[in-house]
């Protein structure tokens, strides 16, 4: 569905991307992982024909030429900022209904899905909505609109937590036929949504395989976080030092951060659940980004470590 061979951008003397291949096939949800200024943004405006490039890109079939907007068609985008343009929200669905030739019908039923009917939100103008109603517009347009292709640039990134709960929602029901691609920087995200994960690191594509085949190759495995009443911390923190799968911890008043040794997650909780530890809750949480992608640089800049990914 999505194909890119030998795909290249520079401004100026900045090389933004080097010489990337993948391919995902149809129906595939693939997170695009980096920091900021990694260039997924710029690899989005690739795939959108929205500016020139070196190698070769296909989307569902078609050849992607910069200013061609045929390949549009097939493509639903949700950009990280939104445009506010001096519309309601009714006329904003009309205009790029229109764009997209398609009725209003589909973007206003995804709309009503999203719990903002255009009976009730319509005659707001843009600039009345929050961040948090923009962005479900803009995947109600996308949505809606038929497409094959989905694309989304870090779309939670101006979202409080209740707005990013609906928008993942909503995301995880899109038919099972239709390709996503997603930019973001955040893990957490990525465990939710994605099949599997493309790094973008450098200019080039540090990684391609599922998150679990990431924490794998760069021995990045979730941390876990137990819970403890305050007092029974620093015993909590004494014993689990003594347990030989913990590589680290961190405490405060309210329990231990603990960094595992490998897949050994449910080894810690024997532990504890053995010594009888004061534990209430337990909860995993994903490496930092910046961990993750300095144990990527350790492979060398030769080629991408391949999880088994396309």
């Amino acid at each position: 569905m999505i194909a890119a061979a030998g795909l290249g951008k520079s401004y100026g003397d900045q090389r933004v991307l080097g010489d990337l291949d993948f391919h995902i096939e149809a129906g595939e949800r693939v997170a695009l992982l980096g920091l900021n200024g990694a260039g997924k943004t710029t690899l989005f405006r690739c795939l959108l024909a929205l500016t020139d490039f070196e190698g070769e890109l296909r989307v569902a079939g078609d050849t992607v030429t910069p200013g061609r907007k045929e390949v549009r068609r097939k493509i639903g985008y949700v950009p990280q900022q939104a445009p506010l343009y001096d519309m309601t929200l009714t006329e904003f669905v009309a205009f790029f209904s229109a764009l997209r030739g398609v009725a209003m019908d589909g973007p206003a039923s995804t709309l009503a899905a999203l719990g903002m009917p255009l009976e009730e939100t319509g005659a707001k103008a843009l600039n009345e909505l929050s961040g948090g109603m923009v962005q479900k517009a803009l995947l109600g347009l996308a949505l809606g609109s038929g497409s094959s292709v989905l694309l989304l640039d870090e779309p939670t990134a101006n979202l409080d937590p209740g707005a990013r709960r609906d928008l993942f929602r909503r995301v995880r029901e899109i038919a099972a036929e239709t390709t996503l691609l997603f930019a973001s920087h955040r893990l957490d995200e990525i465990e939710l949504l994605a099949d599997r994960v493309l790094v973008l690191h450098g200019g080039g594509l540090a990684f391609d395989g599922t998150l679990e085949e990431l924490w794998r190759a760069t021995d990045a495995a979730p941390r876990l976080w137990l819970s403890a009443p305050a007092h029974e911390v620093e015993r909590v923190v004494a014993e689990l030092r003594e347990c030989p799968v913990v590589s680290d911890l961190r405490a405060n008043g309210a329990g231990v951060e603990v960094d595992v040794r490998g897949d050994a997650s449910l080894d810690v909780l024997l532990e504890v659940r053995q010594r009888g530890l004061p534990v209430t809750e337990f909860r995993t949480r994903p490496p930092s980004l910046e961990h993750v992608l300095d144990r990527l640089e350790g492979h060398g800049d030769a080629s991408p470590v391949d999880g088994g990914g396309g």
